[in-house]
């Protein structure tokens, strides 16, 4: 992101700020959530094709990303998020030896990643967030959870001392146990160091400390920069020649550079794709915490009522074969009483003295009125209390 180039030191205009940085990771880390969030929408149309995608989110999201990193790795020198802000990966190595183009890069295009620092950067980009999500997954599974850390029980650790116990219990079983207890207890701080080493890079590089601004960079020896038009002018140029000049190559090849292009063309696309799915994401989050899915949207817009307010049932018409309804109000269909002695209401709605609806439904099992039969008998009855100001 050219505009972003005034945050950087005055020696080295291609330096990154932490903000670029931070914003790239941030990106990386709602893809994943944006594209399980699709899958579940698009499996509940499509059950047998997604399902088990769905079920193995985890796994299709390494595969595909490994795919999408590998691209963006080999064709740009960055990763997916590190290209949509224009930043690159450069050794450190190739810094270090040319220190005119560290500070200088719009004169020339850096190298790009060998194999090595491609297979590294995919171990990094790929394997370690599946490893760390897995595992977190598996603390969340054997810890108990939320429930166990509040109210300060644990019911799998009952049965492991259980099992332990048990002279029966393989001798197998129990190093498992035991390999569980200790990651148990390991892994908080396990976790801990992980977060907190990439914090203490952070603050190192916001303060000029360190070029890496994470540990696993300064592992792989990689920096990033951002990028220049000399970078740009170079993949363009390299596309330029990778289109066929000559026609009369064989239809194999040809057919292979074809469905290569397509395929950078879709890999490319995504770069507005998955966008576009955190961005469908997050509003869907905003929209069912908002006031409008929780059924305010009524007050929201002014509106007397909501749209989704369910209109009352209609009245239950009088049968012919039972007894009429009076022309007076407040009266008794079956003694003509006015006012009612007793209100009491069928499920059919009709109110009737309770003596009366007691004995008629007692001896009929069904409304006097529309005929329609009350299914738990004199417990259908419903006493009605007016207020009385």
């Amino acid at each position: 992101m050219e505009f972003m180039s005034a945050l950087g030191s005055q020696e080295d205009a291609y330096r990154p700020s932490l903000f670029e940085l931070d914003a790239q990771q941030k990106l990386r880390e709602l893809l994943q959530p944006a594209v399980q969030y699709v899958l579940a929408i698009y499996a509940q149309r499509y059950p047998r094709l997604l399902i088990r995608v769905v079920n193995y989110h985890e796994e299709f999201y390494a595969i595909l990303m490994f795919f999408i990193e590998r691209h963006y790795l080999k064709e740009w020198g960055a990763s997916f998020a590190e290209n949509f802000y224009g930043l690159k990966r450069v050794s450190s190595a190739y810094l270090n030896s040319n220190k005119f183009a560290a500070v200088n890069g719009a004169q020339s295009s850096t190298p790009p990643l060998t194999r090595n620092q491609i297979t590294k950067s995919l171990l990094v980009l790929v394997g370690l967030p599946y490893v760390k999500c897995r595992l977190d997954l598996f603390y969340s599974q054997i810890s108990g959870g939320l429930s166990a850390s509040i109210l300060g029980g644990n019911e799998q650790e009952e049965r492991e001392a259980e099992e332990l116990s048990d002279m029966d219990t393989p001798a197998r079983r129990k190093l498992a146990i035991r390999l569980t207890q200790l990651f148990r207890k390991v892994y908080p701080y396990i976790n801990m160091l992980y977060h907190g080493s990439n914090l203490a890079y952070n603050i190192a590089y916001l303060f000029g400390k360190t070029k890496y601004y994470s540990p696993w960079l300064h592992l792989i020896g990689l920096e990033i920069k951002r990028m220049s038009m000399a970078d740009y002018r170079t993949y363009y140029d390299k596309l330029a020649q990778a289109q066929p000049k000559n026609q009369s190559t064989s239809f194999l090849s040809t057919s292979f550079s074809t469905m290569s292009g397509v395929f950078s063309k879709v890999i490319e696309f995504l770069k507005v794709l998955l966008p576009m799915s955190i961005f469908f994401y997050k509003f869907l989050e905003w929209w069912y915490s908002s006031e409008f899915a929780r059924g305010g949207n009524a007050g929201a817009l002014g509106d007397g009522e909501s749209e989704d307010t369910i209109p009352p049932p209609e009245k239950l018409k009088a049968d012919p074969r039972g007894t009429p309804v009076p022309a007076t109000r407040n009266t008794c269909p079956l003694c003509l009483t006015s006012p009612i002695n007793n209100p009491t209401a069928l499920p059919s709605g009709y109110v009737f003295c309770y003596t009366c609806a007691y004995h008629y439904v007692e001896e009929h099992n069904r409304c006097p009125v529309t005929w329609t039969k009350v299914e738990r008998g004199i417990e259908g009855l419903t006493k009605v209390y007016a207020d009385v100001m």
